[in-house]
C-alpha cells in the first residue's frame, strides 16, 4: 500500500527509501544494485513519483522530455557515464550521501551550479568535438545548458579553433558547435 502524502509535507528520508527514476537505466537494474548493496533506494516507474533522476549520459540527449519533467518538477538529476552496476552503484550512493542529515532531504544546488555537472557539460562538448565535428565534419547541437555552462563550453570549442553559437529559448538555451 502506497503512504498519503499530505500537500506540502514530505516523509522524512528515514521512512521512505529515495525514489529514484533510471533514464536510460532498466528498473530491474537499480533495484539490483539496491538490493545487492543494501541501500534505501526504491525505482520509480516515472518521473513525477521520482525524488531523483539518475540518467546515462546520452539517454537526456535522446529523450529531453525526461530532463524537462524533471526541471519542471524541480527534481535534481545526476549523470552517470553508463549503465553498468558499478557506475549506477556510484550513482545511487552519491544521491544518499547527499542527503542533509538535519532534515534528510537532497542539498540544493548552489545557485553557481555542481562542479560535477559542468565536467559532465565539458566532456560532452569535447566529446562531440572529438568524435563527430573534427572526424566528420559535421556540426553538432549539444543540451540544453545555463549560460554560464554554455559560456565554458563556447571557450573548449574555441580551443579547438571551432566557432559556436546560442540556439533555443529559455531553458532550452543550447550551444551548437560548427567544424571549422
Amino acid at each position: 500500500m502506497e503512504a498519503a502524502w499530505i500537500v506540502g509535507q514530505r516523509p522524512a528520508a528515514a521512512e521512505l527509501p529515495l525514489r529514484v527514476y533510471g533514464a536510460g537505466i532498466s528498473r530491474s537494474l537499480v533495484e539490483q544494485v539496491s538490493r545487492a548493496r543494501r541501500l534505501p533506494v526504491e525505482a520509480a516507474g516515472c518521473v513525477e513519483l521520482a525524488d531523483v533522476v539518475l540518467s546515462v549520459r546520452q539517454q537526456l540527449g535522446r529523450d529531453p522530455h525526461v530532463r524537462r519533467q524533471a526541471q519542471e518538477l524541480g527534481i535534481p538529476i545526476l549523470v552517470i557515464k553508463s549503465a553498468s552496476m558499478p557506475q549506477i552503484q556510484r550513482g545511487l550512493e552519491r544521491l544518499l550521501d547527499r542527503r542533509q542529515p538535519q532534515n534528510r532531504d537532497l542539498v540544493p544546488q548552489a545557485p553557481g551550479g555542481d562542479a560535477d555537472d559542468d565536467l559532465a557539460a565539458l566532456e560532452e562538448c569535447r566529446l562531440a568535438v572529438e568524435q563527430v565535428v573534427l572526424p566528420q565534419g559535421q556540426p553538432v547541437e549539444l543540451l540544453p545548458r545555463s549560460e554560464r555552462v554554455r559560456r565554458l563550453q563556447a571557450e573548449l570549442a574555441a580551443h579547438y579553433r571551432l566557432r559556436s553559437a546560442d540556439f533555443g529559448r529559455g531553458p532550452e538555451r543550447r550551444l551548437r558547435v560548427f567544424p571549422a
